[in-house]
């Protein structure tokens, strides 16, 4: 009898720690704010595949699927909208959401893997040589099909949360940057072979045509990979 019930525990141990194995698990650090914050902070609102979290310890539970890309819905406080922000939730990795004092954002940390914030953009069949711009943050690269490497948001404040805007558009380069001219207003840092240089960095531009853009948020130990089939105009991702 004994053996039976030390035979049906270890299963449940077992069992318990497979399906423990099976999820990415997402939870929040509170210990930023303090109790003047609190109330406001509690407005803001994750939900992360449909599921809800907030500023309150909770754990959630996430079966990851390296196959599909992954939806936060985030609100935060003092604002109107929601963001909509899309990641990839690729391994049972857990995750924790830390406020974000400074930009209104949050930021992500993880014990269980190296987090990857780059962004790879590739191209190809560009048989007319257009100029095409990939961005992340404020940082940029131009694009061609011999490109390489994974850029990261060289650029942005220590003080920036997880997260960047990404985007993919035809561009022309401008020879002077020009606020007050709405022909000719993007700039980014521009990302050269090793990185940006700083001596040279601010790259002026005109989107002609936005190809794609969204909010990326980062959660694995690779880059996000964006490929651009000039011929077709179609964007895979992966």
């Amino acid at each position: 009898m004994k053996t039976k019930i030390t035979a049906i525990l270890f299963l449940l141990l077992f069992c318990e720690q497979l399906s423990a194995q099976e999820f990415a698990e997402f939870t929040t650090d509170t210990t930023r704010i303090h109790d003047n914050m609190r109330e406001r902070v509690a407005k803001e609102v994750w939900y992360i595949n449909g599921q809800e979290m907030h500023y309150n310890g909770q754990v959630i539970k996430i079966k990851p699927d390296p196959k599909k890309f992954d939806t936060i819905i985030y609100h935060r406080q003092n604002s109107k909208k929601y963001d909509t922000v899309i990641c990839n939730i690729t391994a049972a990795n857990k995750y924790t959401l830390i406020y974000n004092e400074c930009c209104g954002f949050f930021n992500v940390r993880s014990k269980t893997t190296n987090i990857n914030e780059s962004v790879l953009f590739q191209i190809k069949n560009n048989h007319e040589k257009t100029l095409y711009l990939g961005t992340t943050g404020m940082t940029g690269i131009l694009v061609n099909e011999n490109n390489t490497q994974a850029i990261y948001d060289e650029c942005s404040s220590a003080m920036s949360p997880s997260g960047n805007f990404i985007n993919f558009s035809q561009v022309r380069t401008c020879q002077d940057f020009d606020y007050d001219n709405i022909d000719c207003n993007g700039m980014v840092c521009l990302w050269k072979e090793g990185g940006v240089r700083f001596d040279d960095e601010e790259y002026e531009y005109k989107v002609i045509k936005s190809e794609m853009g969204f909010l990326w948020l980062g959660l694995n130990d690779f880059p996000l990979v964006v490929t651009y089939d000039a011929s077709e105009k179609r964007i895979t991702f992966e």
